[in-house]
């Protein structure tokens, strides 16, 4: 029985050890602090309109057994990667994009990563037509090619001729059957699906008799 016993404390003790190691491993594991070497990234600005200018710093990286030999960064835009304790990147296209960090030191590589998020800017509407003195039952041609979008691309242009008319289309082509002044609004999107609008007053002459001339 006292031989029993002693083993039996023996494996109690044993796995009681086990369980204290696995303890300590997870603690040495999660805790921040207890790794050798660790990236830290700060970020200025984190979110703004693009073009978004954004200054990284990785000063506060470091590590226990000495100093950080390299500072690796990823921007994640597919710009590449690029080297430097503090870099500055802009990122031209709207979207989320998530920043890693890599230090070389010492006792090896530590890792952070940080979201930045750069805002959409709306597009910008504008048109001319041709010709600018149309009469009655003439075919108007209608531009919207110099609208544009300064962080991405139009996609879509769609015109209200004031007459009850619609058309799409980078460029549109309308016949005002009477005579009178219409307010032609051309509507563009762009690839975030944001919007902007622009109007212009069109006014078409009486064409009477069969004479119809130019003003």
């Amino acid at each position: 029985m006292p031989g029993r016993l002693r083993k039996t404390m023996k494996g109690a003790v044993l796995v009681l050890g086990l369980v204290v190691v696995g303890l300590l491993a997870g603690c040495l594991e999660h805790g921040n602090d207890s790794r050798p070497i660790r990236a830290v990234i700060n970020a200025e600005p984190r979110q703004g309109q693009a073009p978004l200018e954004v200054t990284f710093d990785g000063g506060a990286s470091h590590d226990r057994d000495g100093k950080i030999e390299d500072w690796l960064w990823d921007f994640a835009d597919g710009s590449g990667v690029v080297s430097g304790r503090e870099v500055q990147h802009t990122f031209t296209r709207p979207g989320e994009y998530t920043v890693t960090l890599v230090t070389v030191g010492p006792s090896g590589v530590g890792r952070a990563s940080t979201t930045v998020r750069t805002l959409n800017n709306p597009p910008m509407a504008s048109f001319t037509f041709y010709p600018r003195d149309p009469f009655e039952g003439e075919s108007v041609t209608f531009d919207g090619s110099e609208s544009y979008d300064p962080d991405g691309e139009i996609v879509r242009w769609m015109w209200d001729f004031g007459d009850g008319g619609v058309g799409e289309g980078t460029y549109a082509d309308h016949v005002f059957a009477l005579p009178g002044t219409y307010t032609v609004r051309l509507t563009v999107e762009d690839d975030q699906g944001a919007q902007a609008s622009t109007s212009r007053t069109v006014t078409v002459d009486d064409c009477s008799s069969g004479r119809c001339g130019r003003r």
